[in-house]
Order: structure tokens, then C-alpha cells, then sequence
């Protein structure tokens, strides 16, 4: 009986069909990328300690279903995100978690530090105690903000360990004691906000080596000595708070140079009295506060002829003379 050979086609037909399917493996990415075991134990233990009872799971961390990540009214957030591009689309890792105003209690978890790629940690409007974990020294964070809990004691150094950190926010809370010099390692700092604190002592100078800032925020602090002149190091700031911070006047001449201001805010200054600070270069400034700054003088008329001016205050001053005629170009401004 003759042997059936399959046809010379057919044969390359199946050859093709192989080949096919080994390309659409090897390209093709995972139909579900996974999240490591030590990242799911990592929030298993975050989920204990800070009592996060809604977590679910059942459901993939990484999936945005069931609570995993909820968005409610602004400043309501509840939220884990990843990115699975990893090991050619095959692996997730965390890289973003946001606990706002969840109604948390305790102290900050150091098992955050077992997420290794997470960027993004905000755990602001809560009711955490404590201070920051030791062992957060090895994270590679660029935004971290706990604003608005109840943590207490001196600065936390370990923070200063963390030289990735661009946005930094530790204002709202109960810290005290100095601010220290090592802040002044963290030179990729675009905006550090420490408000309603109790800071004391004077401002240390190494934070003329925080060159990229944008936004400093001081205000309600216990804060000694005069208004630094190195302030002129911030030469792209836009927006610089320092309300109630009990510091000294006079405001220095170095701030005639931030021109990229727009949101200016100085007030209740102790000490002597100075001019009027020459504020002419700053032609995108929004905000001038400078409420008791023991100013005296008259009102610069250049004053009302900044065209994006919306708010202004001078009250509390011992400026003189009459209101500059400038000023009926101000027809836009919210408050005045």
C-alpha cells in the first residue's frame, strides 16, 4: 500500500502558520500583567495599619476596579496606580498611591519603602501621628505630601535622604524645632510647602542651593532673624509665602530680582522699617501681600500699572503721600 505524503502546499501552509504564531509570542504582551507577590504583601501591610478596610484583594490592585481607585469630590481621593510596561508589558509595579482625606489614623506605615518604584505618595487631610518612617531613606520619590495630619516632632532627616523629592508638602501639622540644613541637598526641590507648622530658629543658608524652586511656602511658623538676602538664589520662583512667620524686616533689595513672581505674600514683619521694595521688573505678578511690613514711604506708581494684578494689600504700613493715579488702571483687581 502506498505511503500518503501531504502535498508540497500544505506543507509550507503549516510552516507559515508556525512561524505566525512563535512571532505573535514573542511579540504579543501579556494578556495580564502581574504585580509582584512583595508589592501585594507590601499593601496588605499598609492596609492593616492604617485600617483601609476597602481594599478588595479579590481584584488586581493594578486594575482600577472595585476601590482601587476612586475619585470623589475635589480633595477626596482614593486611588493605586501602576505601570505595567515592565518586562515587556508583562510586569506592573505601583508608582503612584494617593490616600486623601480618608479619615486615616495611626502612624505612617514604613512598609511604603517595600514599593520601590513608587514616585508619587500623597497622604494629605488625614489624621496620621508620628513623623515619617526611618526606613523611607531609601525611596525614590518625586512628589511626597502629607499636609494636613497631626505628625509632630523636629524635621524629619529622612526626608532629606530622599535627593529624588521635587514636590514636598509637610504643611498642617504639629512640627517644630529648626529647619534644618540638609534640606539643602534636596536641589531638584521645585516646590516645598511647610506652613502652620511651629518651625523656629532662622533660615539656613544652604537653602540658596534649592535653585529650581517655584513655589515656597513658610507661612505661620516661629521663625528668628531677618529675611535672608540669598532669597535671590530663587531666581525662577513664582509664587513665595511668608505670612506670620514672625521674621524680621527690613523685606531685602535681593527681591527686586525674582521677576518670575506672581503670587507674593510677606506679612507681620518684626524689627525696622524699610521703603517700599522695588518690585518693577515682576510684569506677571498676580498677588502683592505685604500687610504689616513696617513700610513707609509712598506707593511706587508703577504700582498700578502692573496689568495682571488681581490682589493687593498694603494695610498695617506707614506709607504716606497720596494713592498713585496709576491706580484706576486696577479695574480688575479682585481685592485692593
Amino acid at each position: 500500500m502506498a505511503a500518503h505524503f501531504p502535498s508540497p502546499i500544505s506543507h509550507l501552509i503549516f510552516c507559515l502558520l508556525l512561524l505566525l504564531f512563535c512571532h505573535l509570542r514573542l511579540i504579543a504582551p501579556a494578556a495580564h500583567p502581574n504585580l509582584p507577590p512583595q508589592e501585594v504583601e507590601a499593601l496588605k501591610k499598609i492596609q492593616s495599619k492604617l485600617g483601609k478596610t476597602d481594599w478588595d484583594f479579590s481584584k488586581d490592585p493594578c486594575s482600577g476596579q472595585g476601590n482601587w481607585s476612586i475619585h470623589g469630590v475635589k480633595g477626596f481621593e482614593s486611588s493605586v496606580t501602576c505601570d505595567c510596561s515592565f518586562n515587556n508589558n508583562s510586569t506592573c509595579h505601583i508608582i503612584r498611591i494617593a490616600l486623601k482625606s480618608q479619615n486615616l489614623s495611626g502612624i505612617i506605615p514604613p512598609e511604603f519603602s517595600r514599593l520601590r518604584h513608587l514616585q508619587i505618595l500623597d497622604l494629605s487631610r488625614n489624621f496620621l501621628s508620628g513623623s515619617i518612617p526611618s526606613q523611607w531613606a531609601t525611596m525614590q520619590l518625586a512628589e511626597l505630601s502629607v499636609m494636613g495630619n497631626r505628625l509632630s516632632g523636629p524635621f524629619p532627616l529622612v526626608i532629606t535622604k530622599i535627593t529624588t523629592l521635587k514636590n514636598l508638602s509637610i504643611e498642617g501639622n504639629l512640627f517644630s524645632g529648626p529647619i534644618p540644613s540638609e534640606l539643602g541637598k534636596l536641589v531638584r526641590m521645585e516646590r516645598l510647602h511647610m506652613s502652620s507648622n511651629a518651625f523656629s530658629g532662622a533660615l539656613p543658608s544652604e537653602l540658596s542651593n534649592l535653585t529650581n524652586l517655584v513655589d515656597m511656602r513658610l507661612s505661620d511658623n516661629n521663625l528668628s532673624g531677618k529675611i535672608p538676602s540669598f532669597i535671590k538664589s530663587w531666581e525662577h520662583i513664582e509664587k513665595l509665602h511668608l505670612q506670620g512667620t514672625s521674621l524680621e524686616g527690613p523685606i531685602p533689595s535681593s527681591i527686586s530680582t525674582l521677576t518670575k513672581l506672581t503670587d507674593l505674600r510677606i506679612t507681620d514683619l518684626k524689627g525696622g522699617h524699610s521703603l517700599f521694595p522695588t518690585l518693577s521688573d515682576m510684569g506677571s505678578i498676580k498677588t502683592i501681600i505685604l500687610r504689616s511690613c513696617l513700610l513707609y514711604g509712598s506707593i511706587p506708581e508703577y504700582i498700578g500699572e502692573m496689568k495682571k494684578l488681581r490682589t493687593l494689600d498694603l494695610s498695617y504700613n506707614n506709607l504716606t503721600g497720596i494713592i498713585p493715579s496709576s491706580f484706576v488702571q486696577l479695574g480688575k483687581a479682585d481685592f485692593l
